[in-house]
């Protein structure tokens, strides 16, 4: 009987000793995907701001010319009053 409660509490130790184990290696593989979701999170806020940044430069280009061609259609009714 000393043999199979010397087994038991062997089997115990080994037991909690693979789940420390197995904690320790869930808090590192944890860590790790939060810096892999950090990684991922500041690229694609990196992407976003360039795709803005493109928009926004796109925006004023047409803008731009929009303006230019009121103006130069109100330059082309200009002279075609004057005739």
């Amino acid at each position: 009987m000393t043999e199979s409660v010397q087994s038991l509490e062997q089997r115990e130790m080994n037991t909690n000793l693979e789940y420390e184990q197995l904690s320790i290696r869930a808090n590192a593989l944890r860590e790790e995907l939060h810096t892999e979701i950090e990684r991922m999170l500041n690229d694609v806020i990196k992407f976003k701001v360039h795709i803005q940044k493109g928009l926004e430069e796109y925006e004023e280009f047409v803008a731009e010319e929009t303006e230019k061609e009121c103006l130069e259609q109100e330059q082309e009714e200009e002279v075609g009053d004057e005739v």
